[in-house]
């Protein structure tokens, strides 16, 4: 069910609910104030693109967030639960570093002008004066979440975990292979959020329409999606082949991403960016969850053909039949049932 079950529940995902409504809603009210204050002209220079992008990355980060806490409640992931609440501190730190990027990029703004000394902007409106307060807001309510999900996640933690002994089987091998496969997803989802917004701040912020590597750039954004579709898909039907090439995308990932890093931090003009440290940021935690997602991905691959592929694709069942149907599905029982009944009733009367 996409619906809560619990008060806990209910109480995550309006936590998250909450916080995308909140946080959507100022960082809108943002971008629309900004493009009421500049003119044309600035969309000429790079910096022009700080503020509509950090808006961008916040509003896509935390409804991700409001949608990944439901579907947690739905497959009652504990794993995606601990993982969610790392992903908000992620995002409450690259909402502080927007403070100070959309801080810094106003002021240029503000004093920039092009060759026929039009200015960037409207100085007459007080742009900063306005979205500071905005800011400040959502720095403070994606921090205030973060502790939230995480003491919420403590709790839900055992809900989740006897939810998985009682629905999926209680041999804890087989629960084991589980939680690797739905840990794989987890770390599969993530890290696909994390590439597509460093790939969206690079590109348009760093890289800034130069070719070919922009529309290279940018391609990596599709192929980033088909490869996790592909990805879920051959880890449930336990296709060999396929996770043979899904697993070659990941390492092909990681060296992009390492690549990228390493571009980054050198001395090389593209080194000497905006939005530097949120680049830094998202490359950083996409590489990491990368890392784990091949991890996972090699022990789900260990895992197959040991019985999970029926429970995955629903033919497998955890639930033992009661009396009733068993007397249906079998007769027999019927006799034996009351046989061993009267047994035990004349070994009580003896004792």
């Amino acid at each position: 069910m996409l619906k809560p079950e619990t008060r806990l529940e209910w109480a995550f995902v309006g936590i998250t609910a909450a916080q995308a409504i909140i946080i959507i809603s100022l960082q809108t009210a943002i971008l629309v104030e900004y493009l009421d204050w500049v003119n044309p002209v600035v969309y000429q220079v790079p910096v022009s693109y700080v503020t509509p992008v950090a808006s961008a990355v916040s509003i896509i980060s935390f409804g991700f967030q409001a949608v990944l806490s439901v579907d947690s409640c739905r497959i009652k992931n504990k794993v995606q639960l601990w993982t969610q609440g790392i992903l908000n501190i992620c995002f409450s730190i690259a909402t502080g570093m927007e403070y100070f990027q959309v801080n810094d990029a106003t002021e240029r703004v503000s004093r920039g002008y092009d060759m026929y000394k039009k200015p960037f902007a409207d100085n007459s409106m007080p742009y900063w004066e306005i979205a500071r307060p905005m800011l400040i807001t959502c720095v403070a309510v994606s921090s205030a979440c973060s502790l939230c999900m995480c003491a919420l996640a403590c709790y839900l933690h055992m809900e989740f975990s006897w939810s998985l002994y009682e629905h999926i089987s209680p041999d804890l091998r087989m629960t084991a292979r589980h939680v690797k496969y739905l840990a794989y997803l987890v770390f599969l989802k993530v890290s696909l959020l994390l590439i597509n917004l460093f790939l969206i701040t690079y590109g348009l912020v760093d890289v800034h329409y130069r070719e070919p590597e922009f529309g290279l750039t940018m391609t990596i954004i599709p192929v980033s999606i088909i490869h996790a579709i592909l990805a879920a898909t051959c880890i449930k039907k336990e296709y060999m082949p396929g996770m043979v090439v899904v697993i070659m995308f990941h390492i092909a990932a990681i060296v992009y991403l390492v690549a990228r890093l390493i571009v980054l931090t050198g001395d090389g003009l593209l080194a000497s960016t905006l939005m530097k440290e949120e680049m830094l940021l998202f490359a950083t935690f996409a590489l990491v969850f990368t890392i784990i997602s091949i991890a996972f991905a090699l022990l789900c691959v260990f895992n197959f053909g040991k019985g999970l592929k029926p429970l995955l694709q629903g033919q497998g069942t955890n639930n033992i039949p009661t009396s009733t149907s068993a007397l249906e599905l079998n007769p027999r029982h019927l006799s034996i049932r009351t046989m061993d009944s009267e047994r035990m009733s004349k070994r009580f009367d003896i004792d």
